[in-house]
């Protein structure tokens, strides 16, 4: 039995070395796949020991991940299964590594319907906030831009990591007109009601995490911006799949280091950093999903519909 695999890709998620929800999600389901696959265990009680004692690493890895988590439960009802019928190890082995090819499938079907579904919604000469970095915003937004709806995006700096670098670096590879602005002025420069210089259309924000109320964990800054967004009435549009839902209320708001934003802090600084923040289902308007765009109180029932093992 050899954790070590599993350790190494907990580490990397740990440190950011691998980052954004669905990268760690696919990062998290193949290399515990491949492990449960490939390793030789000497009977089913080792298995099951290896297969438990890597969940738990997996779960401790970040705690905004509901996509991973949905499989780990997945992954442990179908062995749960397995195991009631008596299947041999090489059986539940092998029906374990299909059930993370399928789910991993899924995850890649569903970045190349939210784009598309997600565009129709963006009409010509749109001026668009953005904030962080997800891949799935970048590709709606791309593909709005090749249908030739001739959008401005303006994205956030994303401090203390900086994640608009990526954001900024896709959109203007793909030829999208686009404009960083600061962290600390995002909510004002969204806010249409007062001096604005620019008239917000719309805000587009990924998701780390749903809840199940259509609540949204994003990277912190996201409650700032959804907020002066509400406040005039423009429209917020969460991209996020399905699997993301977290039905079991478990998801926590991650706090990071202080050293991320002073490394040279005097001794008695206490420094509150948190990864995170939630957007409350009222300043949402739509969530778009891989099964169309919905509104937040919407999500229990689309869940039960599609993924009805994630619901207890």
């Amino acid at each position: 039995m050899n954790l070590t695999p599993i350790k190494i890709v907990v580490d990397d998620i740990k440190s950011i070395k691998i980052q954004w929800a669905t990268n760690i999600a696919k990062a998290g389901i193949n290399v515990l796949s491949k492990e449960i696959k490939t390793q030789t265990f000497k009977n089913i009680k080792e298995f099951d020991t290896f297969l438990k004692q890597a969940i738990v690493l997996l779960k401790n890895a970040r705690a905004t991940e509901p996509m991973l988590f949905n499989w780990l439960k997945a992954c442990l009802a179908e062995y749960k299964k397995l195991s009631e019928k008596k299947e041999q190890l090489k059986t539940i082995q092998l029906a374990l590594s299909k059930v993370a090819k399928v789910y991993v499938q899924d995850i890649e079907t569903e970045e190349e319907l939210r784009p598309i579904i997600g565009a129709k919604i963006i009409k010509k000469n749109m001026n668009i906030m953005t904030h962080c970095h997800s891949w799935s915003v970048v590709k709606l937004l791309t593909t709005a831009h090749k249908q030739n709806k001739k959008i401005h995006v303006y994205n956030t700096e994303t401090r203390p990591l900086y994640q608009w670098r990526k954001t900024s670096q896709d959109l203007v590879k793909a030829g999208v007109p686009d404009t960083m602005i600061t962290d600390n002025a995002a909510p004002f420069f969204v806010d249409n009601l007062y001096e604005s210089d620019v008239y917000i259309d719309m805000v587009i924000i990924g998701s780390d995490a749903i809840k199940i109320d259509g609540s949204v964990y994003n990277k912190v800054g996201s409650f700032s911006i959804a907020l002066a967004a509400w406040h005039s009435k423009i429209p917020v549009y969460i991209v996020g799949s399905l699997t993301k839902v977290d039905t079991e209320n478990t998801v926590k708001i991650e706090q990071r280091s202080g050293q991320e934003l002073r490394s040279n802090a005097p001794k008695w600084l206490e420094i509150l950093n948190y990864a995170f923040d939630m957007v409350p289902a009222k300043f949402i308007t739509w969530i778009i999903t891989e099964y169309g765009i919905i509104k937040p109180k919407d999500i229990k029932k689309t869940v039960k519909k599609y993924y009805p093992w994630m619901i207890k």
